[in-house]
């Protein structure tokens, strides 16, 4: 009860802040189910995506991030009381096994298939590592996510850049999550679901 507490509280502080800069969008947020293992992957443009992907939702996402980022000393703390799970080339199996249980125990965990965050505003490859663990889950769905607004702005790694913002006003950020999938969906079937919900926003 008292992780909860603080983790809610937390969280309130990120949107308090975000908003500052940000109006954050949150579409077809009706297509996360309500219980049951959820796996939510999409596109990764800027430092601040696990906060968007978190901030429209009512349930509670777990995540998985690389290992030398979550040790980073400042952070570390939050990503523990977060129940992040830390992956890396020498320590997936353990990592993957550590994501088959949060599921199977009915968690949302959220997955970044690229890999790395985007410097071309495009969506990348996607690798198919989760695919390892979504087989050995069965239950539960893969909700698909695009993250659009983002591209271009201090935490993101692309040169491109907009206009800078008019006194007073903020970016609008949206984070549109698409129709469940099949928890056995490949990683080419997925990125093409993400492609569609970027088309919908062109």
């Amino acid at each position: 009860m008292l992780r909860e507490g603080i983790l809610a509280l937390l969280w309130t502080l990120a949107r308090l802040l975000l908003a500052l800069r940000y109006r954050i969008v949150g579409e077809g947020t009706e297509h996360v189910p309500a219980e049951g293992p959820v796996l939510l992957l999409g596109n990764h443009v800027s430092w601040l995506d696990w906060m968007l992907v978190q901030i429209p939702l009512k349930r509670r996402v777990r995540f998985m991030m690389d290992r030398e980022i979550y040790e980073w000393r400042s952070l570390n703390w939050m990503f523990r009381l977060g129940q992040t799970i830390p992956v890396s080339p020498k320590a997936a199996k353990g990592a993957f096994a550590e994501a088959e249980k949060a599921l199977k125990s009915g968690d949302v965990l959220a997955v970044f298939p690229e890999g790395h965050i985007t410097r071309t505003c495009e969506i990348e490859k996607f690798y198919r590592g989760f695919e390892i663990i979504a087989k050995q889950v069965g239950e539960g769905v893969i909700v698909p996510f695009y993250i659009d607004g983002m591209c271009g702005s201090r935490w993101s790694y692309s040169r491109r850049r907009y206009v800078p913002f008019r006194s007073g006003l903020r970016r609008r950020v949206s984070v549109t999550y698409g129709e469940p999938l099949p928890m056995q969906s490949g990683a080419e079937a997925v990125r093409d679901a993400v492609i569609r919900l970027k088309e919908t926003r062109a």
